[in-house]
């Protein structure tokens, strides 16, 4: 199947997603694949039941990344339902008159079609469509519908670029008008203090109540309702797209700018050293003992992989790689993979980037439950929800580009397989990416043949470098694209040189987290693992109020052995600090709020290792950063 690019008169795009499966993941993160399928099989008939469907994205994306017989033979089996129970007029999936479950089976049918190319799905969502553009008058969206109507829209550019039919335009005109106005929201951001502080839960409830009988719909806009969807944690990781969505059919300054307005106000008031806001639910300040949702991290990813390739609006011509890809490595490297045990039978409906105890107790939350940060089998929607985080990074570290060639975005180990020039090309990229500096690209090719390949270079990178076949040496610029454009021919290998050193960064209450390339590192406790009827609790079992000692330098240590899975084995790589303990106590079940600038005694000074902290249960990755007396 060829890469789908926009249609005029939509704004073009140069960088378009490669079919489902053309990907294949090698090294450690096939083996946090496959942990994934083992730890799903066992509930496939829970999570995934054919009879009535919950969202398939993830079960689509694991079984065509994986080509896993029988995760595909599940898919399809929920996918048929799905195709066979479509009514004449367009509604399909019972009577419920809610658009946001439709949404949620279209986006997994769009998957479907992109590893099958299973032309039904085509038909099935032109009628739905059709339905919408007929109906959505008398029919308008609803609550998560009206909050989630880019999603919506997507879905109907998406299949106009693949028919042409100019109705899906008008449609998106209207469905624009229903939707909330997170392009001025992202603009004007109100939300820059705690919800548990500007609007409690507890009024919020009772507030919603009230407007029962006046539900968010179509373009009528309650005040409370709309106050909480415009705060919750998931709507917002999805709503960050919709600028951009809108972007094709309207472009404008603020359509253009929206991520970017948005995500810098988000990360400023709310944003962690894990590359997510706090949303437990809610926004809710940018403390590392605050949560983030699971759901929210796996609905970041997808925004951020769809956002690479709906259209070349920045300045700098890259596609929006720039504003786009260290945000993608970031949340996946490190949030997502610290929300799962190491075999993922259990996950967390909420984490903590300074979680030093793991358990069923009231916490901070803004309206999550005392259980919420448990390790727990989760139910069957958070586990759906969830699971498309590791498979659609795993499918979205490349993408076609409109010129004919191949474009990375990251550089995890894999095997990449697409037809150039009319040319199959495979190529395996290999050096165990992110616990290491190095990966090599080698190419293999049906004949010679010449396209582009354009290589990201990360932000963090300390002179990278790129070597071509011929010993050939490219100093390139640290957050750019480098093109290589050449006749390749079977053998040919690309390595390029990623150098990082361990470095600070500045988070709430001047505490310091330390960063290695796009791994965020922290010091683990041991750990004691109980298990509780409602899923694992984890106490630490030595002291974790430690400060990092000023200006002191840091080494990075890498393993020998191949990296694994997260979790799995001895961590890749560690980085030694010097830290010093401090009187830093609980509140409650948390860590208490970062000691700020501290006065430490340097003779009491140790040496920590800090490990990647998607592998961690309990952790500090938020230090308080020590002044030592005197100076």
């Amino acid at each position: 199947m060829k890469p789908i690019f926009h249609r005029a008169p939509l704004t073009p795009n140069t960088l378009a997603p490669l079919p489902l499966g053309a990907i294949r993941p090698e090294g450690w993160l096939l083996e946090q694949l496959q942990i994934q399928a083992q730890a799903l099989s066992g509930r496939l008939d829970e999570i995934w039941p054919e009879d009535a469907p919950r969202d398939l994205s993830g079960l689509v994306a694991l079984a065509w990344t994986l080509d896993d017989p029988a995760l595909k033979a599940r898919a399809t089996a929920c996918v048929e339902r799905i195709l066979e129970g479509q009514r004449e007029d367009g509604w399909f999936g019972g009577e419920d008159g809610d658009y946001w479950p439709r949404l949620r089976a279209l986006r997994a049918l769009r998957l479907y079609f992109l590893a099958t190319g299973d032309r039904r799905v085509l038909m099935l969502m032109d009628r739905f469509f059709k339905y919408q553009y007929l109906n959505l008058g008398e029919k308008p969206l609803q609550d998560w519908a009206v909050a989630r109507g880019g999603e919506n829209m997507a879905l109907a550019l998406w299949l106009y670029n693949l028919t042409g039919q100019k109705h899906l335009l008008e449609l998106c005109r209207r469905l624009r008008a229903q939707t909330l106005d997170w392009t001025n929201y992202f603009h004007t951001f109100s939300n820059t203090v705690p919800m548990s502080k500007s609007l409690k839960w507890a009024r919020l409830s009772e507030a919603l109540e009230e407007e029962r009988s006046d539900p968010l719909e179509g373009e009528r806009r309650p005040y409370f309702r709309t106050q909480y969807h415009f705060s919750q944690g998931v709507n917002i990781a999805m709503a960050l797209k919709t600028p951009g969505v809108i972007n094709l059919f309207k472009s404008g300054f603020k359509e253009q700018g929206g991520f970017r307005f948005g995500w810098e106000k988000l990360m400023k008031h709310h944003g962690l050293a894990s590359g997510m806001f706090t949303c437990d639910k809610h926004l809710n300040g940018n403390s590392p003992a605050q949560g983030s949702e699971t759901e929210a991290v796996a609905e970041l990813l997808t925004t951020l992989e769809a956002l690479l390739a709906l259209g070349d609006f920045s300045e700098d011509g890259m596609g929006g790689l720039q504003e786009y890809a260290d945000d993608l490595e970031k949340a996946a490297y490190n949030a997502l993979p610290a929300a799962f045990t190491a075999d993922m039978k259990a996950q967390q409906q909420v984490q903590q980037v300074n979680q030093v105890k793991v358990s069923r107790e009231t916490r901070k939350w803004y309206n999550c439950g005392d259980e919420a940060n448990l390790f727990a089998e989760a139910d069957p929607d958070r586990v759906a929800a969830a699971a498309g985080g590791w498979p659609g990074f795993a499918a979205a570290q490349w993408y076609a580009t409109a010129d004919g060639g191949l474009q990375a975005v990251s550089y995890a180990p894999c095997t990449v397989r697409a037809t150039l020039d009319n040319v199959p090309v495979r190529m395996r990229v290999s050096g165990g990416y992110p616990f290491g500096q190095s990966v090599e690209i080698e190419i293999s090719v049906r004949q010679p043949c010449e396209f582009p390949l354009y290589l990201w270079v990360p932000a963090w990178a300390r002179q990278p470098m790129i070597f071509l076949p011929e010993g050939e040496i490219m100093q390139v610029r640290a957050g750019d694209v480098t093109c290589v454009r050449r006749r390749w021919q079977t053998g040919d290998a690309v390595r390029l040189e990623l150098p990082t050193m361990p470095r600070v960064s500045k988070w709430y209450h001047q505490s310091g987290a330390v960063e290695l390339g796009p791994l965020l590192m922290a010091f683990q406790p041991k750990e004691r693992w109980a298990r509780q009827p409602e899923g694992w609790q984890v106490t630490a079992e030595e002291p974790w109020n430690w400060a990092l000692v000023r200006e002191e330098p840091m080494k990075a240590v890498y393993a020998e052995e191949a990296p694994r899975a997260f979790g799995v084995g001895a961590p890749a790589v560690t980085v030694k600090v010097k830290a010093v303990p401090v009187d830093w106590s609980m509140d409650g079940a948390s860590g208490a709020s970062v000691p700020m600038v501290p006065k430490i005694d340097a003779a009491r000074a140790q040496v920590l290792d800090l490990v990647p902290y998607g592998g961690t249960a309990l952790r500090v990755a938020q230090f308080p950063m020590g002044r030592v007396s005197g100076s």
